[in-house]
C-alpha cells in the first residue's frame, strides 16, 4: 500500500516552496505559469491551503472546476481511433491551477464507452490516474479520478444528487464535482469530476489503508461456489492475491441461518451493506448489485471484514429504463431483472428482522432528504444551467434538459432517457437479461453491438482524420447524422411517485414483498419470481 501520507508531505513541501520563490519575486516563478492557463499563477498561494486541508477542497459542494488536459496530437487521434482499448497515455492535467505532469489519461465505462463509440461523438468519459507512470505522485493526496460524460443523463444531476443522498445516511463514498473539461487548450465538455476509489479514497474512508479493495465487475452475485476464484472480483488494491478473505465472507454470508446472523458482523460491517441496497432502493439505482447485472460496487476488507462502497450512479433517478414500475418496486424485495434468491446481500440480510428495521431506517433517513429533493434540483439547476447551456458536446438540447428537471402531469415513462443512438443496444441488453434462465444464475454478458466484434470499433465517420471531430449539428443533439438525440425522463416525476409510493408501504397501505412487473413499450417483464 502506498503512503499516502508521506506524498502529502512532499506537495505540501513543494507548495511551500513555490509560494515562498513568489513571495521574493523569483523570476523563475512567473516562468512556471501557462498562458494556456490563466489560473495558475494566481494560486499558488491556494495551493497551500488546499494541501493543509487535503484534496477534498477541490470537491466543495456546488463547486465548479477547470481541468486542463494536454496531450500530444498523436496520442489524442490514437485514443479517438480505438476508445475501446481503454489505452492509457501520457499527458498532463491542470485541476485548478495545480498543474501535474506525465499523469495516466484514457477513456473508460462499459456499454455506454462502447454506445458513444458507435456513434458520431466523442464525448467520452475519462480516467485519470496521477501516479501511473511517476510512483506516488499525486494531485494534494489525490492519486486518481474520473470524468463523466453525462451519459444518459440529460439532467446531469443523477449522479452527483445519489452520491449526496447517500453521504447524508453516512456511506463511504467518493468526492464529487461539476468541471469543465479542456483538452489541448479548447473546451471539450462539462462533466462529473468523481474521486476514484483507490489509495487515496481508502486513506480519507478508513483508518487502516493497509486492506484489499475488489472492485465488483458484472455478475458479481456473491454466491458461494466451491473452489471458485471469483473473476468478477478485482484486485485493486492490497496483497490477498488469493482472495482468502473474500472467500471466507461470501462463504460465511452464504451460510447464514435464515433469518439470523449466524457469523456475518465478523466478515461484514452489516450497515454499508444496509445503506447501499436502500440507496439503491429508494433512488431506483438498478444498475448495480440490485439488478440483473450484479455490478458497480466495491468491496474494500480490513482484517478480513469488508465495508460496501457504492458506485456508479449514472442511471440512477429513473436512469435504468426510464422509470415505470421501478417507482412500485416492494421495498423488501428490492430486485429488479433477477431473482431474489441470487442475490444474498439483500435476501439474507433482510431475512435477519434487526437488519430489516435498519434499513427501513435508512430508508426514512433518505426520504427525509429528498422532501427537499425540488428545491435542491432548482438550485443546482440554476448554478450548472450556464455551463450546460455553454456545453459543446452535450447529448441532449436544452429542452431536455429542463425537461429533465421539471415536473410533468402527462410525462410516461419509457427508454427515452437513453441518448437515441444507444437505445436500441440498451434495450436489447436489457431484455435480453431480465430473466435468469430458469430462474438461477445470471445471463452471460450481451455480445456486442454490430461493428464492435473482438473490441474492434467500426470506421470512424468521414471527416475525423488527425483527431479531428467530425462535422454535426450544434450540441450534436440529433438531426440528419446526429445520432444522439432522445427527450429524457424527469427527475421530479420518478422522486414524486417514489416516495408516494414508499410512504404507502411503509404505512402498511401497499405491501412491501411481491411480484413486480418492469414494462418495456409494450412489453411486459415480470421481475421477481
Amino acid at each position: 500500500m502506498k503512503n499516502i501520507k508521506l506524498k502529502k508531505v512532499l506537495t505540501a513541501g513543494l507548495a511551500v516552496v513555490l509560494l515562498t520563490f513568489s513571495m521574493i519575486g523569483c523570476a523563475n516563478t512567473q516562468a512556471l505559469a501557462s498562458t494556456e492557463f490563466p489560473n495558475i499563477e494566481e494560486t499558488a498561494e491556494a495551493e497551500l491551503s488546499s494541501e493543509e486541508s487535503g484534496y477534498e477542497t477541490l470537491f466543495e459542494q456546488d463547486k465548479i472546476l477547470d481541468i486542463y488536459v494536454e496531450v500530444t496530437d498523436e496520442d489524442w487521434e490514437s485514443m479517438l481511433s480505438d476508445p475501446l482499448a481503454e489505452e492509457y497515455k501520457s499527458a498532463s492535467v491542470t485541476v485548478d491551477g495545480v498543474k501535474v505532469e506525465n499523469v495516466g489519461f484514457r477513456t473508460k465505462g462499459n456499454l455506454t464507452l462502447r454506445s458513444v463509440a458507435n456513434s458520431d461523438s466523442d464525448r467520452y468519459s475519462f480516467r485519470i490516474k496521477l501516479d501511473k507512470y511517476v510512483e506516488d505522485q499525486s494531485l494534494l493526496g489525490l492519486d486518481e479520478f474520473v470524468l463523466n460524460n453525462m451519459y444518459s443523463d440529460a439532467s446531469y444531476m443523477r449522479e452527483y444528487l445519489s452520491y449526496e443522498a447517500l453521504r447524508e445516511i453516512g456511506a463511504d463514498v467518493p468526492l464529487t464535482t461539476f468541471a469543465n473539461i479542456y483538452i489541448n487548450g479548447e473546451l471539450y465538455g462539462f462533466y462529473l469530476c468523481v474521486e476514484a476509489p483507490d489509495d487515496s479514497f481508502v486513506e480519507r474512508n478508513f483508518e487502516d489503508s493497509t486492506g484489499n479493495l475488489y472492485k465488483q465487475e458484472q455478475g458479481s452475485t456473491l454466491q458461494y461456489e466451491e473452489s471458485s476464484e471469483y473473476e468478477k472480483s478485482e484486485l485493486k488494491l492490497g496483497e490477498d492475491e488469493t482472495k482468502t478473505d473474500l472467500k471466507a465472507f461470501i462463504k460465511t454470508l452464504n451460510e447464514m441461518p435464515s433469518g439470523e446472523k449466524g457469523n456475518i458482523e465478523e466478515v461484514l460491517d452489516v450497515d454499508s451493506a444496509l445503506k447501499y441496497i436502500a440507496a439503491n432502493t429508494v433512488l431506483g439505482n438498478y444498475d448495480s448489485y440490485s439488478g440483473n447485472m450484479a455490478q458497480n460496487y466495491y468491496l474494500y476488507g480490513q482484517d478480513g471484514k469488508f465495508t460496501v462502497i457504492p458506485w456508479d450512479y449514472n442511471m440512477s433517478i429513473a436512469g435504468f429504463g426510464g422509470g415505470g414500475s421501478q417507482t412500485t418496486i416492494p421495498i423488501d424485495e428490492p430486485v429488479l431483472g433477477v431473482n431474489i434468491d441470487n442475490l444474498p446481500l439483500i435476501k439474507n440480510l433482510l431475512a435477519v428482522e434487526e437488519y430489516k428495521e435498519k434499513y427501513h431506517g435508512y430508508i426514512e433517513e433518505l426520504m427525509t432528504y429528498l422532501n427537499g429533493f425540488e428545491e435542491r434540483v432548482d438550485n443546482l439547476a440554476e448554478l450548472i444551467r450556464p455551463y450546460v447551456e455553454a456545453d459543446p458536446t452535450k447529448f441532449y438540447t436544452m429542452e431536455q434538459f429542463e425537461a429533465a428537471i421539471t415536473y410533468s402531469e402527462t410525462q410516461e415513462t419509457s427508454m427515452s432517457n437513453i441518448p437515441q443512438a444507444a437505445s436500441t443496444e440498451v434495450q436489447n441488453e436489457r431484455n435480453d437479461q431480465q430473466m435468469p434462465p430458469n430462474g438461477e444464475g445470471m445471463q452471460a454478458p450481451p455480445d456486442f453491438p454490430e461493428g464492435f466484434q473482438n473490441g474492434d470499433r467500426p470506421e470512424r465517420p468521414e471527416g475525423n482524420v488527425n483527431g479531428d471531430r467530425p462535422e454535426r449539428g450544434e450540441g450534436m443533439q440529433g438531426g440528419p447524422g446526429g445520432g444522439m438525440m432522445g427527450s429524457s425522463g424527469s427527475i421530479i416525476n420518478f422522486i414524486r411517485e417514489r416516495i408516494e409510493n414508499i410512504t404507502a408501504q411503509l404505512a402498511g397501505e401497499l405491501p412491501t414483498t411481491g411480484n413486480t412487473t418492469m414494462t418495456q413499450g409494450n412489453r411486459g417483464v415480470k421481475a421477481n419470481n
